[in-house]
């Protein structure tokens, strides 16, 4: 989790931008591509929703979902998110192969994208293209309200479903046995939707490597406890894309 302390002085960037991964590095382009300010855009302007708001304790998140994967035909997963002052979106991670767009509503959200860090205010917008490295936090001293987009959706909406679950029962850490084999079905069962930078190689494949023997004792991706749709039928725990595939390693 980021204090808001620590990142008090990040800079305000008011040019519209684009953050674009090419060769490791980062090129702020000119406006017109990923980076806009909707116009007649104000603050707690979305609609109510109906459906269940989840929360992770840990990173100070709760999020609802307004459109998902089975919805959009696997295009789109889409959800609000609140994050509390203080709190952030774990670690600075990538998703390998979904591009993620963030829509500030009210407060302020801080971004770092390949190092590179500024804040977004209400109506402004951000689109992370698929591989590059990214975080975000709440450096700010009220609540921000934000709309989240991921495409294509592929499991999203479970993957967040089942780490906050997981979070709330105290599952998070490595420290037992369990704990180490639930976290191995879920590294192999989510490897495409987000992969935490920072982790020795070694520990991911092996995470990978004890997938399916955390499956075979009875650990799960996905959980129905967890699951917010309304049929409360998940995309699992049976099925096969859920499954741990040691033959798709990832780099």
């Amino acid at each position: 989790m980021f204090g808001a302390r620590k990142f008090a002085k990040t800079s305000v960037l008011t040019d519209e931008l684009t953050a674009v991964s090419h060769r490791g590095s980062l090129f702020l382009a000119p406006a017109g591509c990923f980076w806009h300010t909707p116009q007649n855009t104000g603050c707690e302007v979305t609609p109510p929703i109906a459906g269940p708001i989840i929360e992770n304790p840990l990173h100070g998140e709760r999020i609802r979902f307004l459109k998902t994967a089975p919805e959009t035909h696997g295009d789109l997963v889409q959800y609000e998110s609140w994050l509390a002052p203080g709190g952030g979106v774990g670690v600075p991670h990538i998703h390998p192969v979904q591009q993620s767009a963030f829509t500030v509503v009210s407060g302020t959200a801080s971004f770092s994208v390949h190092g590179a860090r500024f804040v977004l205010g209400p109506g402004q917008s951000l689109t992370v293209p698929p591989g590059t490295e990214h975080c975000l936090w709440n450096a700010g001293e009220v609540e921000a309200h934000l709309i989240v987009e991921f495409r294509p959706g592929l499991l999203k909406q479970e993957f967040s479903e089942t780490t906050f679950g997981l979070a709330r029962d105290g599952k998070h850490h490595l420290r037992n046995v369990r704990n180490v084999l639930q976290w191995a079905v879920i590294t192999a069962a989510y490897r495409r939707e987000s992969r935490p930078l920072g982790q020795p190689r070694w520990l991911r494949l092996g995470l990978i490597a004890l997938a399916p023997a955390g499956w075979l004792v009875g650990y799960r991706a996905h959980y129905p406890q967890y699951c917010t749709r309304s049929d409360g039928q998940p995309d699992g725990p049976e099925d096969p894309h859920l499954i741990p595939d040691t033959d798709r390693l990832a780099s």
